[in-house]
């Protein structure tokens, strides 16, 4: 009988470089610095390409010039044998705007409570329609 690790390994083979890569992203995204960690929301490696998306346009300014800071971490897990799978050859960073939604316009409406007019008939006949209508809505 298998054992519980012996199957997911099984499963997870296909899939295990692209889990190890994600990992290797994500602990360089931790060892940054934590003012550009607040701000990156993504990191992708396409081919020897590194893409760097953030949500704010300096961060993107201030990691372009530091990415110098980018390769020593890589260089350095690298030298630690944690990520060897990842080795970029360039650093792109992407900046996209994205606007907060607007809240939904709140429509404030009130009800008066059903039996509370005023009759203005001159007549005599509407105006006792009218008194029966309001009875008959205070009722209910």
């Amino acid at each position: 009988m298998k054992k519980a690790n012996e199957i997911i390994n099984h499963i997870l083979s296909p899939y295990s470089d692209k889990i190890q890569q994600k990992r290797c992203l994500k602990k360089i995204i931790s060892l940054l610095p934590p003012k550009y960690n607040k701000y990156i929301t993504s990191l992708q490696l396409k081919g020897e390409i590194l893409f760097i998306n953030v949500s704010h346009q300096a961060i993107k300014q201030e990691l372009y010039y530091n990415r110098n800071l980018i390769f020593s971490i890589i260089k350095t897990m690298h030298s630690a044998n944690m990520c060897t799978n990842i080795k970029p050859s360039k650093i792109i960073t992407n900046y996209k705007y994205s606007p907060k939604p607007k809240p939904s316009k709140i429509y404030k409406f009130y009800i008066k409570p059903a039996g509370n007019f005023e009759i203005k008939a001159k007549k005599k006949e509407i105006k006792e329609k009218f008194e029966e209508i309001k009875k008959l809505l205070k009722r209910n």
